[in-house]
């Protein structure tokens, strides 16, 4: 098979049929294993009406390992490492998806462990992020292992957050796999650029079955695991190119990044638990307040599908800066403080659209459930 600069070619299609494959067979034999897999449509997130299986991080994990093992062996060897140090995360998320007994926080902590791990057996963690007296913490082992494995655990979480209809939490990965991969390439770090190629190989597999008509759901399994891996890379990336400001990363995973620390903020000014679900995320704010009323003749599991694209272009919006900057912290830290400015103000746009009272019931006619309306920030 032809080679570039150490992945061959097969690296890259068997997975993306392995994870296509093995998603094909998790829907058609949903009647076996449906009573621990399918995900109800109950709960304040909850926006489908048909019963789904929620394990095709099982495809994603299962293609990855494929991946490995076909990769030569400069990437498959790291990316082997990488798999190893993912499993808790995988694990955890695993169990949550099958049993609905693994709570938020063990699941975070899993995905710190995840963090840890990849410390140790790969031998990288976050030295410096280029902001004076904070770099000079992270001068202590100590201190740069455990902000390392709290961020990892962070983005881990955000992807999971994001992970609400059909295609998002998908394609924003490819999005940022191809950014971060992007940015490799120009400094060339083929391994990296490898890996990011094969991790958005393997979603793409699963997209298929997942967008845009939901036959499959990524799960806790898959959305951890995922967040997991490009948070990984995200590491990675700076720290075995320095001439990549630690920021470039950051820029390219602003979305599910922001969307993580603006449900914390609001959960905690509402003065509701910050591991608790709710439905005033961006992405359930425009399937409700745009999508719905922009076409309400279309099916419904069509506009669950509609509500990603709006975020994918938000992520690629993001990231176009990441990549033109990767060099340039200032710029990028600049981006950054726009990122965030950009995102408040059209969370605001999207919740003035609400018009509902907040005592009216939560469930629509259709059986879509309406969120209570949010408080818009100031």
């Amino acid at each position: 098979m032809p080679n570039y600069d150490g992945i061959i070619t097969s690296a890259l299609i068997y997975p993306l049929i392995a994870s296509a494959g093995i998603s094909g067979a998790l829907v058609l034999t949903k009647s076996l294993h449906g009573r621990f897999s399918l995900d109800n449509h109950e709960g304040v997130q909850k926006f489908h009406t048909v019963p789904t299986p929620r394990i095709g991080g099982i495809a994603l994990f299962a293609s990855l390992v494929v991946a490995s093992l076909l990769s030569g062996s400069a990437t498959g060897g790291l990316l082997g490492l990488m798999i190893i140090a993912g499993l808790p995360a995988f694990i955890s998320g695993i169990i949550e998806d099958l049993t609905k007994r693994v709570g938020v926080r063990e699941r975070l902590l899993a995905t710190i462990c995840s963090g840890l791990l990849a410390i140790f057996i790969t031998g990288y963690k976050l030295d410096y992020i280029n902001v004076p007296g904070f770099d000079t913490m992270l001068a202590y082992a100590p201190c740069a292992i455990a902000f390392t494995a709290f961020a990892v655990g962070g983005v881990a979480n955000a992807i999971n957050i994001i992970d609400g209809f059909n295609g998002l939490a998908g394609g924003v990965l490819m999005i940022c796999f191809g950014t971060m991969g992007l940015i490799a390439f120009q400094v060339g770090d083929m391994q990296i650029v490898n890996i990011c190629l094969i991790s958005t190989v393997c979603v793409a597999g699963f997209m298929l079955l997942n967008f845009p008509f939901g036959k499959i759901f990524m799960g806790d399994g898959g959305a951890y695991f995922m967040g997991f891996m490009v948070a990984w890379i995200a590491v990675m990336l700076p720290m075995r190119n320095p001439q990549v400001s630690p920021w470039a990363p950051i820029v390219a995973c602003a979305y599910p990044i922001i969307e993580t620390i603006v449900s914390m903020i609001r959960r905690s000014w509402q003065r509701t638990g910050t591991g608790k679900a709710d439905s005033a995320h961006l992405h359930s704010l425009i399937k409700i307040n745009i999508i719905r009323r922009m076409f309400p003749d279309v099916p419904q599991h069509l506009r669950n599908a509609m509500v990603s694209p709006l975020c994918w272009l938000i992520t690629l919006t993001f990231s176009v800066p990441a990549f033109m900057f990767y060099r340039d912290t200032r710029m990028l830290m600049l981006t950054a403080v726009c990122c965030l400015i950009v995102y408040v103000l059209f969370y605001n746009g999207v919740t003035q659209l609400n018009p509902v009272n907040p005592d009216q019931a939560t469930v629509t006619e259709d059986g879509e459930r309406e969120p209570k309306k949010p408080t818009a920030f100031a």
